[in-house]
């Protein structure tokens, strides 16, 4: 996905928007992304998680505005993966257990630094959509990474051994 900054802030704004209807994924989907991406980045003592940042409305946003070929393949993986939730686990992935849903995101990532299948592409393209969405908004980058801003140091203390 060719991810030009004019997108990613106009995906931000959106995303920080009141808006909550998805805007190209189905609900059914759009639950799923969220789920998945609650699973990649869960809620803890740091911060809320992929949930609190709002990584599914930033996810839709940003394919809604991406080429034909694009969307259809994110609709395309994503039907996969719910089929193969179903061949193992024997219902849809929202519908299966955490510790199913787990195992389900353990099989599919084995390959995601070289995805093959459209499950394992998936996989992939979430996670990263997941990292970027999280780590470049309040919740990621300030309340769990600390970020205060281009700042001057007066000393640079190198690192910590």
């Amino acid at each position: 996905m060719n991810l030009t900054r004019r997108t990613a802030l106009g995906a931000l704004a959106a995303a920080m928007s009141g808006a909550t209807a998805p805007r190209f994924f189905s609900e059914s989907e759009y639950a799923l992304l969220d789920a998945v991406a609650a699973l990649i980045i869960p809620a803890d003592e740091r911060s809320g998680g992929a949930r609190e940042a709002l990584v599914a409305r930033f996810i839709d946003f940003l394919v809604a505005h991406c080429p034909e070929a694009i969307r259809a393949n994110w609709k395309t993986r994503l039907a996969a993966f719910d089929r193969l939730a179903v061949e193992r686990c024997g219902k849809p992935f929202l519908q299966a257990g955490t510790s199913e849903q787990t195992a389900l995101l353990d099989l599919v990532a084995r390959n995601e630094n070289d995805p093959r299948t459209p499950t394992e592409h998936f996989f992939a393209d979430l996670k990263k959509a997941t990292l970027f969405a999280y780590y470049t908004c309040q919740t990621g980058l300030l309340k769990e990474l600390g970020y205060q801003g281009n700042r001057a140091l007066h000393d640079f203390p190198g690192c910590a051994r």
